[in-house]
């Protein structure tokens, strides 16, 4: 996975139901993204990355009553980008 197809990646929104927050998702996406250009790079984050672990145990806020991003949408997402981090950490990325 590369930073790009991060930034291309898109959520369906919820409302009235369980969602994530979107600042706290599209925040740590940022960082991800950060990272990954780094690695992209060839070269060490000058802040802390963010690693397979933190995409592992990641947990954002709830939404209800305003829209939020769908919790399965990010998940699948989030399970991609593990795998993705583990490989990179490996030296095995694709």
């Amino acid at each position: 996975m590369r930073s790009d197809d991060v930034l291309q990646e898109q959520f369906r929104a919820t409302k009235y139901t369980v969602g994530y927050d979107q600042m706290e998702v599209d925040h740590f996406l940022d960082r991800v993204v950060d990272t990954l250009r780094h690695y992209e790079a060839g070269e060490s984050p000058k802040r802390q990355p963010v690693t397979a672990e933190h995409v592992q145990s990641v947990a954002f806020a709830q939404t209800r009553f305003r829209e939020g991003y769908d919790p399965h949408d990010v998940d699948q997402f989030l399970d991609r980008l593990h795998e993705a981090f583990t490989d990179f950490e490996r030296g095995t990325e694709h």
